[in-house]
């Protein structure tokens, strides 16, 4: 899976990351954040995604290209370009390229965060500002 560490705003094509003669499913991470994170994933004709749930992450699907359905909690949706889908932390979820063509989506997923991850999340910050702190001393 490509990652990228060092992402700014604007600096990214999405389309250079897909591989147009695959016959799997492709799944590349575009970017990473302490709680939000997206991925380009590109459907062969015919794949098939099943039907699963994430208890703690929400995900918004945005159609780049082709065509498929995503399905949300029972209901169908026809997902072409230019169309988003959100599905809510916790809802059953599956996507199914019935085209003949690419069908390419941005997965934008933000974790939800609960009471009980405040320790995590301050734990985070701290290391962040210290790893910074570290890195601005050391280059003096």
């Amino acid at each position: 899976m490509a990652h990228l560490d060092s992402l700014h705003s604007g600096q990214l094509n999405v389309f250079s990351y897909r591989n147009i003669h695959t016959r799997d499913i492709q799944l590349v991470r575009l970017f990473a954040g302490e709680e939000m994170h997206a991925y380009l994933l590109v459907a062969p004709p015919g794949a098939v995604i099943e039907r699963h749930t994430h208890e703690n992450k929400h995900e918004l699907f945005d159609v780049l290209e082709g065509s498929g359905v995503i399905e949300v909690d029972g209901r169908k949706i026809t997902g072409t370009p230019g169309r988003c889908v959100f599905v809510p932390a916790g809802s059953a979820h599956s996507l199914h390229n019935d085209s003949d063509a690419l069908w390419t989506l941005r997965i934008t997923c933000q974790d939800r965060v609960y009471p009980r991850h405040i320790g995590k999340l301050v734990g985070r910050a701290i290391r962040k500002r210290v790893e910074r702190w570290i890195g601005s001393s050391q280059s003096k």
